[in-house]
């Protein structure tokens, strides 16, 4: 399963925009533990389950797993991709000009529990948006495994590997099925050459900030915030620069 799109999924099976809102600015809330009750009775107890949806580890997703009888027999991949590359490609889409797609399939800098501050970021409008939202995933990814690491199974898989054979073999070998991969053609990708200046500029960008995941994570973690519950304040820090 990639993300179920019937009409009656979200809100049920698939996060909707108030779910995925309530999360970020309430933390693990009423409306958020009752999207996970109805997500995890939903699928099945007799064979095995995948789903390749991202918006699920931006709404509570590890946090759920961690009390949930099933995380013993669950594993989580970290899919990572060539940060540069990722971001431009949410810029060429402009998948971050529109309030509603952010709300619903990615992130919002105005939320108010965030582990990377947004202000420097958004002096660059949509571009800047792009730049904070594919930090603050990759923030978020390492922020889960540092915090949950012990209690959750987690696998790395890099897009620019597990598109090719032998890279998609390993990532079968580390879930546990030790065989060869028969690749898909590609789906829902851009449409769009790579704008090659424009990832080179972002790269360097990154290069000049000393973007630093895992210590933004620390400063975020040292200060006493998570991302599973509210705070009165934003719990937020500066960019490495």
């Amino acid at each position: 399963m990639h993300e179920p799109f019937g009409i009656d999924d979200f809100g049920n099976t698939m996060p909707d925009i108030r779910t995925m809102r309530s999360f970020n600015m309430r933390g693990m809330d009423d409306v958020v533990r009752g999207f996970w009750g109805r997500k995890m009775a939903s699928l099945p107890k007799d064979k095995p389950y995948a789903e390749t949806n991202h918006t699920l580890g931006k709404c509570g997703l590890i946090e759920t797993l961690i009390d949930h009888p099933r995380c013993d027999d669950t594993t989580v991949i970290i899919l990572r991709r060539n940060l540069a590359k990722q971001c431009a490609s949410y810029i060429q889409r402009n998948d971050c000009g529109n309030m509603t797609l952010l709300w619903q399939w990615y992130l919002a800098p105005n939320y108010r529990n965030v582990i990377l501050k947004p202000e420097s970021f958004l002096k660059m409008g949509v571009v800047g948006t792009a730049l904070w939202y594919t930090l603050e995933m990759e923030c978020r990814q390492h922020y889960y495994e540092q915090v949950y690491g012990d209690r959750v199974r987690f696998v790395h898989a890099q897009l620019e590997d597990v598109i090719t054979p032998e890279g998609a073999r390993k990532l079968l070998a580390d879930l546990g099925r030790d065989q060869a991969a028969t690749l898909p053609p590609k789906a829902n990708a851009n449409v769009a050459p790579p704008d090659v200046g424009l990832i080179d500029e972002i790269d360097t960008f990154l290069t000049k900030t000393g973007f630093d995941a895992q210590a933004l994570v620390a400063q975020y973690l040292d200060a006493g915030f998570s991302l599973d519950q509210s705070h009165k304040k934003q719990p937020q820090v500066a960019a490495s620069s």
